[in-house]
């Protein structure tokens, strides 16, 4: 379902540019006049809005977090066709620097082919989880977008262990930034979900749509909300959804 901003963008799309199977999974690129969409078995995993950096979408939740540091370094665990990565080089040029996991091949290969702009961020095909675990950098903002069959997290990412990986793998203030699907599978598990986040001192809530059916998890080493989104509003000019959201958001 697409919702508010995102909804009105999508009009009929009538050029289907690719339809590839890859790991038991349907893969589409299609398009219309307003926007370019990447859907995996039908459900919607990344567009591009061919009128604005800005997607109406959860996409955007993912922005003012890197706007909290001059010079954010970034991992970013689900590519898509490469929204994420188009959007923080749009709005910050070189200053942001982006290290991509993805675990499949095709879907890297989509996002060469249909990104706005050449990826020049390196890219690791592996197991994102995997990656986590055994890197030795430390990123500002881990950024998760990681859905694969059934519009699902894959159950890797939803562990304790995995949480502790991705608090080593940040820096002494850094942010890790869940999307969440909030569908009757994400609702059920949410609790024990929010107990694998213990190891972090704030975690906070918001929701990314007017329906409320995604959720951006922000879990943090140090800054709480107030310090936060004042260190992001020194570098960030809000538009009206992101400051709402933003202000909004609760700690769970």
């Amino acid at each position: 379902m697409v919702s508010g901003a995102l909804g009105r963008l999508a009009a009929p799309f009538r050029v289907k540019h690719e339809e590839i199977y890859s790991r038991g999974a349907k893969l589409q690129v299609v398009e219309n006049s307003k926007m370019r969409m990447f859907k995996l078995d039908g459900a919607t995993n990344s567009i591009i809005n061919k009128r604005s950096v800005y997607t109406g979408g959860y996409w955007d939740y993912f922005i003012p977090l890197v706007y909290a540091r001059a010079h954010p370094k970034v991992l970013l665990i689900g590519l898509g066709i490469g929204t994420t990565p188009y959007q923080l080089h749009a709005l910050l040029g070189k200053r942001v620097s982006i290290d991509i996991v993805e675990i499949d091949r095709e879907v890297v290969g989509l996002a060469r082919k249909y990104a706005p702009r050449p990826i020049e961020d390196r890219i690791y095909i592996q197991d994102g989880s995997s990656f986590v675990a055994g890197t030795r950098k430390r990123y500002d903002v881990l950024m998760l977008d990681a859905y694969w069959k059934g519009a699902k997290i894959p159950k890797e990412f939803l562990t304790s262990r995995f949480m502790g990986d991705a608090y080593e793998a940040l820096s002494a203030e850094g942010v890790l930034a869940i999307n969440y699907a909030m569908h009757p599978g994400g609702i059920l598990g949410f609790g024990a979900f929010r107990k694998t986040l213990e190891i972090f001192p704030h975690v906070y809530s918001m929701s990314t749509d007017s329906y409320g059916g995604m959720k951006m998890i922000l879990c943090s080493k140090k800054l709480g909300k107030e310090e936060l989104t004042k260190r992001i509003s020194k570098r960030f000019r809000w538009n009206r959804a992101l400051r709402d959201g933003y202000a909004g958001m609760r700690e769970i």
